[in-house]
């Protein structure tokens, strides 16, 4: 920590700090703010690996920055959270994220391999100007918890050309975030593009809007459920391979059970889907499922065409409670306006 204090607090306004091409065994590490320079690069060549001693970690991380403007983490080197010691443990709530940033304006992350993360690979919270970039992130299929990239209470955010394959989401968006653009990503095998969490009873008016996805290629768009607001969501340009259900809403989403279909589920509304084909596994093609006491409202289908890899299967969609139209979709979506 002695060579990231003298970056942080030393004299030089535009700070550089590089991590050689070796193997470092770590704890968990906190890399505070606020820094003297503006401008702090750390330049990653080696391998920075996990403690697998569970007894040195008491918070809800293993590598964090905290209130760091100017950030640029970089390299080609690799953060492997060696979380196969982990993943057995049942209540995901005590298992640290690997990486986080919070209070980190205008952070870049890009060119670093990300592997077998204890839960979340990466999270950015308050981070608004983020910038990630040309990463890897891999681990195993079955792996819990697992999401390539979690996105909170943050706006501006740009995440592009990157390969995410997770136990997982690839990529998660949650309460208090906007302006999000997701663009050039192969995701998969994972649980695809979600925007969910959602839902803390004393921040009713929470919302998640303005999110664009483009020229992806990945496994399973999907908007989770809870309470506040979704809506100014598009999906353009998107190819699914022998994906389970491509295209959900699900505002009946309840991972932990004793969930009710009561009035104020999530309102999701202006949410667009256009240009998307590919292949899909299971019985249902699309799954639009909405509260019986909040509709979901402008939802438009445009040029989709989904094709089930088992010719014998009937295509099927579900639909509830949905508001919107479509146009040129294969299959039929009978639930919204032609």
């Amino acid at each position: 920590m002695k060579a990231w204090s003298a970056v942080c607090h030393g004299q030089s306004r535009d700070a550089h700090l590089t991590i050689p091409p070796k193997t470092f065994l770590l704890k968990p590490v906190k890399f505070s703010g606020p820094c003297k320079a503006s401008r702090i690069t750390v330049q990653v060549l080696g391998k920075l690996v996990a403690s697998t001693n569970k007894r040195a970690f008491s918070g809800n991380y293993w590598l964090l920055f905290h209130k760091v403007k100017g950030l640029t983490l970089w390299g080609k080197g690799s953060i492997d959270g060696k979380g196969s010691a982990w993943w057995q443990q049942h209540d995901s709530d005590f298992r640290p994220a690997a990486l986080k940033f919070y209070e980190c304006p205008g952070m870049v992350l890009k060119g670093l391999t990300h592997l077998n993360s204890q839960k979340q690979h990466i999270v950015i919270t308050k981070c608004h100007g983020a910038l990630i970039s040309t990463i890897k992130v891999i681990a195993p299929e079955d792996s819990p918890n697992t999401d390539g990239i979690n996105i909170a209470s943050s706006k501006n955010v740009r995440v592009q050309r990157s390969h995410i394959s997770t136990g997982d989401d690839c990529i998660a968006i949650s309460a208090g975030s906007s302006h999000i653009k997701i663009k050039g990503m192969t995701c998969g095998p994972s649980h695809g593009i979600s925007i969910g969490a959602l839902g803390d009873p004393g921040k009713p008016d929470e919302s998640v809007e303005k999110v664009d996805v483009s020229d992806c290629t990945f496994k399973g768009p999907g908007i989770g459920g809870g309470r506040g607001r979704v809506r100014n969501i598009s999906y353009k340009n998107i190819e699914v391979q022998e994906v389970g259900t491509p295209i959900v809403i699900d505002q009946f989403y309840c991972p932990r059970g004793g969930c009710k279909n009561n009035s104020d589920a999530v309102r999701v509304s202006d949410v667009s889907y256009s240009g998307i084909w590919g292949t899909y596994t299971r019985d249902v093609a699309m799954s639009l499922l909405c509260s019986q006491n909040a509709a979901c409202t402008n939802i438009v289908f445009d040029n989709i065409n989904l094709r089930t890899i088992d010719p014998k299967k009937a295509a099927q969609v579900k639909c509830f409670n949905v508001k919107g139209r479509s146009q040129d979709v294969k299959p039929v979506v009978d639930c919204l306006s032609h």
